[in-house]
């Protein structure tokens, strides 16, 4: 099942390993405005087109920063190597998101790109990620974004997690 909250929420999680505690700090400083890290993520001009900037963190973990104008053109997708970590840095946008056993797949596993897509279902729950909201969509968890609640665009940052990281923290 996904999960949704603050960072604080998710803290006692971060200190089961170095990888995860790698990532923790890179989340504070996403949402710390007197760092690096912040300034890159909301200074990315997405005038037009989603924005991203891949930022290696070691691990084999993989930071996608993020900017791009909310619709509802989103795909309904799951990954099967890792967990998505999606931070909101600013603005916010709606999520859609549901079991896989619920969903008919469209286009099946491309390991290239780690993704399975997923035909439209009505039958989903929705969650408002706002600023410093933190979702984890795990390998079970089809999910999709970009839908708007009151802003035009969105700035996040989605942290690929290896999945055999977390398997002994759930």
């Amino acid at each position: 099942m996904a999960l949704f909250g603050s960072l604080d929420d998710f803290k006692s999680m971060f200190y089961k390993s170095e990888a995860l505690q790698i990532l923790h700090q890179y989340l504070l400083d996403a949402m710390d405005k007197n760092t690096n890290i912040y300034n890159r993520i909301v200074n990315l001009n997405c005038s037009g087109n989603r924005v991203e900037n891949k930022i290696d963190l070691g691990f084999d973990m993989v930071a996608i920063e993020q900017s791009y104008k909310l619709g509802n053109e989103g795909q309904f997708e799951s990954h099967m190597k890792y967990i998505d970590f999606q931070l909101v840095v600013s603005g916010s946008e709606c999520m859609n998101f549901g079991s896989i056993g619920d969903f008919d797949i469209y286009s099946k596993y491309d390991s290239s790109r780690d993704i399975i897509l997923y035909h439209h279902n009505a039958n989903t729950s929705t969650a408002l990620l706002k600023s410093g909201t933190l979702a984890v969509f795990f390998p079970y968890d089809v999910h999709k974004g970009g839908i708007p609640f009151n802003d035009e665009s969105v700035y996040k940052s989605v942290i690929k997690v290896p999945s055999q990281l977390l398997k002994f923290c759930f």
